[in-house]
């Protein structure tokens, strides 16, 4: 893998999330409810249309001001939402990743 599991984890515990944390391989979006804020981790890599999007509830969830959502695969999107956070994992080798973050909330 390039990272993404292992940062989502830590992502779910520093929300202080305390449960299992997995890929959602099969599911396209799983849940973490009962941190600080609930974390919605969605998989686009089978993501072909906007249907594919309103079937899985993404907008809905785009509409919780709280949550916080991980987009694996977001380049499967036409376009992010305006607040989006883009974190590029680029694998180095076997065992060093470089994380690249961009966006609103990298400004200070």
């Amino acid at each position: 893998g390039a990272g993404k599991p292992a940062f989502v984890r830590g992502l779910a515990k520093g929300l202080g999330f305390t449960g299992e944390v997995s890929s959602p391989t099969f599911a396209i979006v799983h849940e973490y409810i009962g941190g600080r804020f609930p974390l919605y981790h969605f998989d686009m890599y089978r993501v072909e249309s906007v249907d594919d999007l309103y079937a899985c509830g993404f907008y809905d969830y785009l509409e919780d001001e709280n949550g916080v959502l991980f987009l694996e695969w977001s380049e499967n999107l036409e376009e992010l939402p305006e607040n989006a956070t883009v974190i590029t994992i680029e694998r180095l080798n076997d065992t060093a990743r470089k994380f690249t973050v961009e966006g609103p909330f990298c400004e200070v």
